[in-house]
């Protein structure tokens, strides 16, 4: 972090102290372009300065957004913090050159509401902070301050970005690219430009986090990642918003490694379906490592740099388009991904406490109970009532130490030990599991197995948790006397892959359309007593096995979920025989 002018620290620490918040801080992106960082406070804690910081790098938080539209004293911005703990906050973007260079921040204590007098004094507060930097020249024009001169005509030379991106779009077709830079310091991605053939545009450091992008997802995995349709994923990754809208029908997402570090990503997308395979990734390599070593370079102004249009006023990019950028922030979108990362953000932060305070006291309260439970049934000395009483609170500490496994299993990475088995065997050892039940509810099971079905490698046990969770959902959806149909049949994916396809289908009542964008998602749930982790938890495996999964379902058909794996490539098909039914 580059230290700031004398002058500039004082005024940062003079205007903290006149606004007379409660808690108060101002944060500038580091070197006018990268994610937020904070440069002067008061009253926040360090976890909370490090929470604060976080969410104005987040995209969903909107501050880009005012960039260059001439209302950014409008852009009032309301956060309600949940973790560390419960604070309200109120932060104004700071405004230089049409370009947004950093945030004020105010916060209180209580989840309450800010008066107008609070407002006035914010705004008030930020427009002296603007001309404070620009007297101090922060951000300094090469980081990226929008000049009219900022924005060069491309070199011929072998410096012009344009030549590399038509030799990549001639190994990997795209109709429109991405490039981030990673930022290992704040864990998140900052967008640099989009790129489309004949015409560049730039994202100037609007912010993309590890967790919620497919470009993240691909920095954590140090691998690419193919999605063959969109309609699947567009509601867990921010960056695919806009190819979704657009009706892109599918991407891929490489890592940028400069030597052995991950420097950023190249997002590509294509409205050809299933387009996209390893190989080619594989055949670009050179080019993409030519890339690599100019991605630190890249930046308005730059030397490398191809003519772009500005995503500010003075460009003349028409409003149509600029409200379709890729990070466009729709009111009620926003609030949606807000809600859901605030969900995700909440079992992060618990996860450590629950594990280290709750977890690991009431595994031993719980034993230490069974034991008590055990002596006392051998002795004979405590009475019927007192048994009833002990089993019950062991009853009730084992659902709670349950629920905790959920949470922590869900939240911490997949550890998977893979081995060759056969679907229809690990289908039968979940029903196995279930038996009582079906036999309780009357439930008819029927199979249909193909003779030439291949084997897959993956984690048995996580396997057969997937099947075992859906397996539950279909009961609890369905009356008795009902028809659950198992279906495994070879498939040739994209590109010619070979697949096995799976699919669980029973007659109970279908999921309401409303619900069926959110059936993945951590946290939803249509149960009084859920923890809304079981069909994330089933997602998260699945892709782990380089899988896909969808669901279908309405009325009088009853809902099917859809699982496609990759075959083991050196599998010989073995079969079991035609469909055979069961009765339970």
């Amino acid at each position: 972090m580059v230290p700031l002018p004398t002058s500039l620290q004082k005024a940062f620490n003079t205007t903290l102290n006149d606004l007379g918040a409660e808690m108060a801080l101002i944060a500038l992106k580091e070197d006018g372009f990268g994610p937020f960082v904070s440069h002067a406070y008061r009253g926040f804690t360090p976890r909370e300065i490090q929470a604060v910081v976080r969410a104005l790098s987040h995209p969903e938080v909107g501050l880009d957004g005012a960039a260059g539209n001439g209302n950014a004293r409008q852009r009032l911005v309301r956060i309600r913090m949940t973790a560390p703990s419960h604070r309200s906050l109120l932060t104004t973007p700071l405004e230089v050159s049409k370009r947004i260079c950093g945030a004020l921040v105010i916060g209180r204590k209580d989840i309450v509401t800010f008066s107008d007098k609070d407002r006035k004094n914010l705004t008030e507060a930020a427009e002296e902070l603007e001309a404070a930097l620009v007297k101090a020249g922060v951000p300094a024009p090469a980081a990226g301050a929008p000049a009219a001169a900022a924005a060069p005509t491309a070199p011929s030379g072998a410096g012009s970005i344009d030549p590399l991106m038509a030799q990549i779009r001639s190994l990997i077709p795209y109709d429109r690219a991405l490039l981030t830079r990673h930022e290992p310091g704040s864990k998140t991605l900052t967008t640099l430009l989009s790129h489309t053939p004949g015409h560049c545009e730039w994202r100037e450091g609007q912010t993309l986090t590890l967790e919620g992008s497919a470009a993240g997802w691909a920095i954590r995995h140090r691998r690419p990642r193919v999605d063959r349709d969109l309609a699947s994923t567009q509601g867990r990754f921010l960056d695919y918003k806009e190819l979704y809208k657009d009706k892109f029908k599918t991407a891929m997402v490489l890592p940028l490694k400069k030597g052995q570090d991950l420097i950023g990503t190249i997002l590509l997308g294509s409205r050809t379906p299933d387009v996209y395979n390893a190989d080619m990734a594989r055949a670009a390599a050179p080019q993409l490592d030519h890339l690599a070593a100019l991605l630190p370079t890249l930046g308005p102004g730059s030397a490398v740099s191809p003519p772009l249009e500005r995503t500010d006023a003075a460009s003349s990019v028409e409003p149509g388009r600029q409200a379709a950028s890729m990070l466009a922030h729709d009111p009620h979108e926003s609030h949606e991904l807000m809600l859901r990362h605030e969900r995700q953000q909440a079992i992060r932060e618990v996860t450590a406490f629950l594990e280290q305070e709750i977890q690991r006291p009431l595994t031993k309260t719980r034993l230490e109970v069974e034991e008590a439970v055990r002596n006392t049934a051998t002795g004979g000395a405590a009475s019927a009532d007192v048994l009833q009483r002990i089993e019950k609170a062991y009853l009730e500490l084992t659902r709670i130490e349950a629920i905790l496994n959920e949470v922590l299993d869900f939240a911490k990475p997949l550890d998977l030990h893979p081995r060759v088995v056969r679907i229809p065997e690990v289908l039968e050892s979940a029903l196995a599991v279930i038996t009582e039940d079906l036999e309780k509810n009357a439930i008819t099971v029927t199979r249909d197995f193909s003779p030439s079905l291949p084997a897959v490698k993956v984690d048995e046990g996580k396997l057969q948790q997937v099947f075992l969770s859906i397996l539950k959902n279909a009961l609890e959806a369905m009356t008795t006397h009902g028809h659950i149909h198992l279906q495994a049949v070879p498939h040739r994916g994209a590109r010619g892959r070979n697949e096995v396809a799976i699919t669980l289908q029973n007659d109970g009542a279908p999921i309401p359309t409303e619900h069926i964008g959110k059936i993945f998602e951590p946290g939803f749930t249509t149960k009084a007593a859920g923890t809304g982790l079981g069909l994330a938890s089933v997602k998260k495996i699945i892709e782990e096995h380089r899988g896909q999964i969808s669901i279908a379902s309405g009325p009088d058909q009853g809902t099917a979920v859809i699982i496609r794996l990759p075959a083991h490539a050196a599998a010989r098909p073995r079969g079991r025989g035609p469909r055979r039914h069961h009765q339970s």
